[in-house]
C-alpha cells in the first residue's frame, strides 16, 4: 500500500492472516516484479525526489518458482489470440499448493513454495481454448496450439475394422452466430444430411455402429437422427450435395456416371496444380496465402478445363471434395469493422471476349471438413465456346480432389430409411487429433483417446442425462437429446440384405438439430437456455427461467425423465483446486 513516496508490506503467513513488515518503503511502488531473476519478488518505485527505485527481495526458505511466458502463434491468417495472451488466466497445482492469477503482462510469475516443480499447469486463453502442462519444472515458455474450438459434432462409423472418422454434423445450423457486430445469422435449415461410403460402414453383431461425438466448445441439440440405405447400380456413384448455401441444397442422393478427371487446374498465379487435385489423397490445393484473420484470404481463383470428353449441354456437374477453415464469431465481428467481406464460390465461364462472365453465384462453401460439393455445369457453357470454367472465392477453401461426372436420373436406385434400434448418450471424452500440415483439416482418431477430463467452459444448464435416448429422436418435434462437450452417442441400425448381383451400397445419416458454441460472442453462448425451436429460426428470443422458456412449457416432462443433468462452471472452474 503506497501514500505519498511511502509503501508499507505485508506477507501472507497462512491463507486469511496477513503480517507487516516492520520497516516502511522509502518510495511509492509501481510495480513487484523479479528484477533480479532469482525468483524473488522485488519492488519498483519512484523516490520522493521522483526516481526510479527499486527494493530486492531476500528470504531465508528455500522458495521455488515457475515463469510462464504464455505466447499466441504469430502464423498470418491465424491471429485468434492477442501476442501476448493478455486477458488469458493460468492455474498450478503443485502438490496441496494452488494458485489462479490473471494474465497482465508478457511474464507471468508462479510462487511454488517449497515445491521444486509443478504438477500442473492449466492456461485459459483469451478466446476460451485451454491448454495443459504437467511436470513442469522452472522457467517454462508456453504457446498455443491455435486449435479451432468449434466445428459441430463428429461422425464415426465402424468400417469392419475399426471406428472411422467420416465428416462432422449439423452444420447448418448454428444458434447465436453473429455475421457482425449487429446482425445474428437465422437458421435457415436444420436438417442435414452426409454421405457414408459403403467401405467405411459394415455391419457388427448383426447392427450398423453409428457414433456422434461432441468434442469442441459447443452444445448440441440433437431432435431427429436416421439412417438412409441406398443401393444402387455399380456404373454408378451417388453423392450428397455438402455444401453450405442459401438456399441450401437440395438434401437427396444425386445419381452420377462415374466421376471423370478434369484435364487441368491453374491457379490465378500460373500454376499448373492438377496433380495435386487427381487423387483423393490428403494433398489439399493451398496456394491462396492466409489473409489477416482466419477463413478469409485474398480473392483467388482457379481455372478449370473439364476436357473435350466434357458433354457441352448434357446435365453435368463438378465434384469437389474438400474442406473451409470456417471463421467464428468474434472473427466476424472483427472482419465486419473493415472492409473486407466473405464470399462463397462464384461459377464462372469464357465470356467470349478474353474475359469471364459470372454464370452462377452466392455457390456457398463445402459445410465443414472431408466435405463434396455439387456445382451444376449444366447451361454453364455454349457448344461453341471453351470447355473451361473457374472458381472464385475469397475464403480458405482447400480442395483435395476436383472431377466432374453426368447426372443419370433415370438410373433405378433402392432406398430404404432406418431408425435406430438403439440409441445411447454416454460419457467418452475427447479424441486425439492429426494435422499434418495447415492446409489439411484437424481430424480426429476415434482409437486414441486423448483425455476425459473437463477442456471447455461449459456451456451451463441442464442436459440430456445418460443412457437410452431412442424416444428423443423418433420424429422432428422440438423433443432432443443435449450434448455437452465429451458426450457421445451410440447408434445400432438394423443390418439390411445385400444388394443384389450388379448392385452396390452407399449410406447417408440424415439429422435433424442445432449448435451453439461458447464463443464470448456468440448470442446466448454462456448457456445452454433460451431452447431452440423449429418455430423460432431467429433465435432471438433471451433466456429466461428454464420453467418460462417455451420448449419446456411443451414438454415439461423430458426436464424430469431426460434431461436431469445439470452442468454449471464448478466441474471447469474447480477442475485444478479440487484435485
Amino acid at each position: 500500500a503506497s501514500a505519498g513516496s511511502e509503501s508499507r508490506v505485508w506477507l501472507a503467513e497462512s491463507p486469511g492472516a496477513l503480517t507487516p513488515l516492520p520497516a516502511t518503503v522509502d518510495a511509492a511502488v509501481q510495480a513487484v516484479a523479479d528484477v533480479t531473476g532469482d525468483g524473488l519478488m522485488d519492488l519498483v518505485g519512484i523516490s520522493s525526489e521522483g526516481a526510479f527505485q527499486s527494493f530486492a527481495g531476500v528470504g531465508t526458505r528455500d522458495y521455488h518458482w515457475q515463469i510462464l511466458r504464455p505466447r499466441a502463434g504469430q502464423a498470418l491468417g491465424d491471429q485468434r489470440i492477442n501476442a501476448f495472451t493478455i486477458g488469458g488466466e493460468v492455474e498450478v497445482r503443485a502438490g496441496l499448493l494452488f494458485q489462479k492469477v490473471p494474465i497482465t503482462s508478457p511474464i507471468v510469475h508462479l510462487g511454488l513454495g517449497e515445491h521444486a516443480a509443478s504438477d500442473v499447469v492449466r492456461v485459459i486463453w483469451p478466446n476460451g481454448d485451454i491448454q495443459s502442462e504437467f511436470d513442469l519444472a522452472g522457467d517454462a515458455s508456453i504457446f498455443t496450439p491455435q486449435r479451432l474450438k468449434g466445428s459441430c459434432p463428429w461422425l464415426f462409423t465402424f468400417d469392419g475394422e475399426e471406428m472411422r472418422f467420416v465428416t462432422d454434423f449439423i452444420w447448418r445450423s448454428p444458434l447465436g452466430l453473429r455475421i457482425n457486430a449487429q446482425e445474428t445469422a437465422g437458421v435457415v435449415t436444420t436438417e442435414d444430411w452426409v454421405k457414408i461410403p459403403g467401405e467405411a460402414l459394415a455391419p457388427r453383431d448383426g447392427v450398423y455402429d453409428v457414433r456422434i461425438t461432441a468434442e469442441l466448445w459447443e452444445t448440441h441439440y440433437f431432435d431427429h437422427v436416421s439412417l438412409l440405405v441406398v443401393d444402387h447400380p455399380v456404373d454408378t456413384e451417388v453423392f450428397i450435395d455438402e455444401r453450405f448455401a442459401i438456399p441450401a441444397p437440395a438434401m437427396t442422393p444425386r445419381v452420377m456416371d462415374a466421376p471423370r478427371p478434369v484435364a487441368s487446374v491453374v491457379t490465378d498465379r500460373g500454376e499448373d496444380v492438377t496433380a495435386t487435385i487427381r487423387d483423393r489423397d490428403g494433398r489439399h490445393l493451398d496456394f491462396f496465402g492466409p489473409g489477416a484473420y482466419q477463413g478469409i484470404t485474398r480473392e483467388h481463383t482457379i481455372e478449370i478445363d473439364l476436357g473435350e470428353e466434357f458433354p457441352t449441354g448434357l446435365p453435368a456437374s463438378l465434384v469437389a471434395f474438400g474442406w473451409v477453415r470456417p471463421t467464428d464469431t468474434s472473427i466476424n465481428i472483427a472482419i465486419s469493422q473493415g472492409d473486407v467481406r466473405p464470399m462463397g464460390l462464384v461459377l464462372e465461364a469464357p465470356d467470349g471476349q478474353g474475359g469471364w462472365r459470372v454464370v452462377r453465384e452466392n455457390l456457398g462453401f463445402p459445410a465443414g471438413k472431408t466435405k463434396t460439393v455439387l456445382i451444376d455445369l449444366t447451361d454453364a457453357l455454349g457448344s461453341d465456346e471453351p470447355k473451361r470454367i473457374r472458381l472464385r472465392t475469397n475464403l480458405e477453401i482447400y480442395w483435395d480432389q476436383i472431377q466432374w461426372a453426368t447426372h443419370r436420373p433415370e438410373a433405378a436406385i433402392e432406398t430404404r430409411r432406418l431408425d435406430p434400434v438403439a440409441a445411447d448418450l454416454r460419457y467418452r471424452g475427447f479424441s486425439a487429433l492429426r494435422m499434418p500440415d495447415r492446409s489439411s483439416p484437424e481430424t480426429p482418431v476415434y482409437g486414441d483417446l486423448e483425455s476425459t477430463g473437463p477442456r471447455w467452459r461449459d456451456l451451463e444448464g441442464y442436459y440430456t442425462r445418460f443412457g437410452d435416448v431412442r424416444e428423443l429422436l423418433d420424429g422432428v418435434d422440438d423433443r432432443y437429446v443435449i450434448m455437452n462437450a465429451g458426450d457421445e452417442m451410440r447408434f445400432a441400425f438394423a443390418e439390411q440384405p445385400a444388394p443384389p448381383a450388379g448392385w452396390k451400397r452407399d449410406f447417408v445419416l440424415i439429422g435433424d438439430g442445432w449448435v451453439k458454441d461458447g464463443d464470448y460472442n456468440t448470442v446466448f453462448g454462456q448457456t445452454v437456455l433460451p431452447l431452440p425451436s423449429h418455430g423460432d429460426p431467429a433465435y432471438d428470443r433471451s433466456p429466461t427461467r428454464l420453467v418460462d422458456d417455451p420448449v419446456y412449457q411443451r414438454f415439461p416432462e423430458d426436464w424430469q425423465t431426460y434431461h436431469t443433468r445439470y452442468v454449471g462452471m464448478e466441474r471447469f472452474r474447480d477442475a485444478l483446486a479440487g484435485w
